[in-house]
């Protein structure tokens, strides 16, 4: 199980100096706490018995011999002195304990929370670069469960490891090695009850593992349905849908309820079992130890300190064992974890130039496209778009229109053929250089919770800039009627905006940065006919003096365009003018005539 967790290292940087740090201190304290039980046996045999310490039969003679000196010395004191050194050495060692105490836990969890915090950078900076078929084949709940629910149950695990796992591990043996010191013999006799503890809570670890995947598995579904009741908000409510999904989340919620409960109760199994377990071993231990101390083969301050040394491994062992299940139980998100950051990002930006602009010409070549090898998108596009000019994309849905555009954007990468800008292919660019000349505007625009200004500048600071493109594209009426202007937060998703004006911030956050290149696509399929025309007014605007692809379904937007290209199938099956393509009366000419324009 352990080997899971060391497998973090090859994702994410591990800081051993402070795991160093903390074992450092954590030694020093478990050292000073064993040496603060030693007061037992001058408390019990000198201040409390009125007795000389006597040295156990069973204590090893080189021990026996360096300790002598002291315990003779501790004998000529009156019991008045000794309570008082006692008290003073009780007080320094506790003191000292504590200290090394919070310092082994500050470095601990210090270590625990970097280490945490770069498995969510490192998994969300992976899935920022992971291709858009990622995104299409794994649900939004998914990806959100990935990141804050396994990273969080990991959490339990690598904060609990050292404070509540390896320490308890150390401070049961350091307790243990007290007592085999004072008498190994009936030490020896006390391990026969810990393998009644190990193989029964081992075989239950096993089931909450899988216990814990469960969970993780529900709770991506019910994040994912949390997903899609908030913005599918309108279909609910106008098909009546809510006793359904109610139901629906009913049934998930009640799902996690039950192997919730299920894992509880196996954790709770815990800690009684080895009560138990021990309880019946230590009746044995007590009446052997008892006739030692009748037959005087040991003193009671040595069979305190014994005594209090062996039952005390039972706290840190239940504590090491109750970890050890949170353990197992966390590791089962280490693999869902890990199947992201193993994930192999389809386009590589291994290109090494920086994309200055375009000078003359983009071209693609043969240009064939598949998602996932499978039936091709796109076959053996040709087109030649000179600096400057207008291209229209027209065709069916599922004709490959946005695909192609997407393409020039590395959002995928060609499966044969090859898209060149003055006469490099496109791959030999750092991807953000060649992004960077490039202006998107998606069929939907994609609003980010947050103000008009933080949408359309995305963090630059150029209010001039800002004041520019907002009058440009007419978005500037509209935000100077707004309560806060400019600063006016609009809901996720732009909830509180029309689609054209929602679009009109897509126009203006894509051309705030100044592009060469425009890419419309289909930006005002799903507007009304006032929403477009303002829309189509804007876009008009800006295109001059750009390069420009429109993705079209609305032919009206693509009339003056320097060439239309006619999509069908993935093919290129027509390409001229607006007027060449009409007078020519195949599928272009269909399409216009059943628009009425």
């Amino acid at each position: 199980m352990l080997k899971e967790y060391f497998k973090l290292k090859k994702y994410v940087k591990i800081r051993f100096k402070f795991i160093l740090a903390g074992l450092f201190f954590l030694f020093l304290g478990i050292i000073t706490n064993s040496i603060s039980f030693t007061a037992i046996i001058p408390l019990m045999d000198i201040v409390l018995s009125g007795k000389k310490i006597k040295l156990p039969e069973n204590l090893p003679v080189s021990i026996g011999n360096k300790i002598e000196p002291v315990i003779s010395k501790l004998n000529t004191y009156p019991p008045l002195l000794v309570l008082k050194y006692l008290i003073l050495f009780v007080i320094l060692t506790f003191f000292l304990k504590g200290l090394f105490y919070y310092l082994n836990n500050y470095f601990f969890k210090f270590f625990s929370a970097r280490t945490l915090a770069d498995i969510r950078n490192k998994l969300y900076k992976k899935i920022l670069n992971l291709p858009l078929d990622f995104y299409s084949s794994t649900q939004t709940g998914e990806i959100t469960t990935r990141i804050i629910y396994d990273v969080g149950i990991l959490s339990s695990a690598i904060e609990s490891f050292f404070p509540n796992f390896l320490f308890p591990i150390f401070l049961a043996f350091n307790y243990f090695l007290i007592a085999f010191i004072i008498d190994w013999k009936l030490s020896l006799i006390s391990i026969i009850i810990f393998p009644l503890i190990f193989i029964p809570i081992s075989q239950l670890s096993k089931k909450l593992r899988q216990l814990g995947k469960a969970i993780q598995e529900t709770y991506g579904k019910v994040a994912n349905f949390i997903n899609e009741t908030a913005f599918g908000q309108k279909i609910i409510k106008a098909y009546n849908l809510e006793e359904k999904m109610i139901k629906r989340f009913e049934k998930s919620n009640e799902e996690i309820f039950r192997t919730v409960i299920s894992t509880n109760a196996r954790v709770l199994l815990i800690s009684p079992f080895i009560d138990f377990s021990i309880a019946i071993g230590s009746c044995f231990i007590v009446y052997y130890a008892g006739n030692k101390i009748i037959t005087g083969s040991i003193s009671p301050g040595f069979l305190s300190l014994f005594l209090f040394s062996l039952f005390s491994t039972v706290s840190p062992l239940k504590e090491a064992m109750q970890t050890y299940a949170i353990l197992k139980h966390s590791s089962s998100a280490l693999p869902r974890i890990f199947s992201i950051f193993d994930l192999e990002a389809k386009i590589k930006d291994e290109g090494e130039e920086i994309f200055t602009g375009l000078k003359e010409k983009i071209e693609f070549k043969n240009v064939s496209f598949a998602y996932n090898n499978s039936t091709l998108i796109l076959k053996n596009i040709n087109i030649t778009v000179k600096k400057g000019e207008k291209i229209g994309i027209v065709g069916k849905i599922g004709s490959g229109k946005s695909t192609l555009v997407g393409l020039l954007l590395r959002f995928y990468d060609t499966n044969s053929g090859k898209i060149e800008i003055d006469g490099k292919n496109i791959k030999v660019f750092k991807i953000e250089t060649l992004r960077n000349h490039i202006g998107y505007v998606p069929q939907e625009p994609i609003i980010f919770y947050g103000t008009i200004k933080e949408n359309i500048t995305l963090g630059d600071e150029n209010d001039e800039r800002f004041r520019e493109i907002i009058k440009l594209v007419g978005l500037d009426n509209f935000i100077e009627e707004l309560p806060e202007k400019e600063n006016t937060i609009i809901g996720e998703r732009g909830v509180n905006l029309s689609g054209g004006q929602k679009q009109l911030i897509s126009i203006a956050r894509a051309i705030y940065k100044d592009p060469e290149i425009l890419i419309f696509d289909e930006a005002t399929a799903s507007l009304d006919g006032e929403s477009e025309r303002i829309v189509q007014s804007a876009i008009e605007k800006i295109m001059e003096g750009r390069t420009v692809f429109i993705v079209a379904h609305r032919l009206s937007t693509i009339k003056n365009a320097t060439k239309i290209v006619v999509l069908e199938n993935g093919e290129i099956v027509e390409e001229g003018t607006h007027e060449e393509l009409y007078e020519k009366k195949g599928i272009y000419y269909k399409f216009f005539c059943m628009q009425k324009i």
